[in-house]
């Protein structure tokens, strides 16, 4: 039980940095779109994995994957060759898919809020020069906004889930580890991206 709870683990970590890797690949430039797509294959084929023999894995991916879907925010070759296979993968399989369509609809509902939010949350920072909130916005605009800058709806959708034992609480850890992993990378990426922006000036 240990190895496999630490297979999840490791599985989800990967996925969250595979994923944010893709996209600074293809948005900015700041990795290989070569090494980009052989990781979109990995993420999608370990990913597809979890979908069809980890019943818990199957409702959060889907419903994150209906989310990105829904909002159109599958926008570059990585993603559409990760997602190709991991809706291509479960119906091969379906006869091995067990879909708990009630956790999987929460999930996707809340993936959708966060992906609307997170757009609204960009926009309004777009228009200032420095972080999050400005001094003189109302205490509940700051709240909202950082909500949805770090995309909170889905993590409290998993942690209901777990709360609910619906899903084992190593699952709300995995996906915790997943969006860490996610944001490492986004700041490694940073990194790299600012000095070159310095150098351009």
């Amino acid at each position: 039980m240990l190895s496999y709870d630490l297979v999840i683990l490791g599985s989800y970590a990967f996925l969250g940095a595979g994923i944010k890797y893709i996209d600074q690949a293809y948005d900015h430039g700041i990795f290989s779109r070569k090494k980009a797509k052989i990781t979109a294959v990995l993420c999608g084929l370990l990913m597809s994995y979890l979908v069809v023999t980890d019943s818990p894995s199957t409702s959060i991916f889907l419903g994150m994957i209906a989310a990105l879907i829904i909002t159109k925010k599958v926008d570059n070759t990585g993603f559409y060759l990760g997602i190709a296979i991991v809706v291509a993968m479960p119906l091969a399989f379906s006869n091995l898919v067990r879909i708990n369509w009630l956790p999987l609809t929460f999930l996707a509902v809340t993936g959708i809020l966060d992906e609307i939010g997170n757009d609204w949350a960009d926009r309004r920072m777009e228009k200032r020069d420095f972080g999050i909130c400005a001094n003189t916005d109302p205490p509940q605009y700051c709240f909202v906004e950082k909500f949805f800058t770090y995309r909170m709806a889905m993590k409290g959708a998993v942690l209901v889930l777990a709360f609910s034992s619906i899903v084992p609480w190593i699952y709300f850890i995995a996906f915790m580890l997943f969006d860490i992993s996610y944001l490492l990378v986004d700041l490694y990426a940073s990194d790299i991206r600012v000095p070159r922006i310095s150098r351009a000036f």
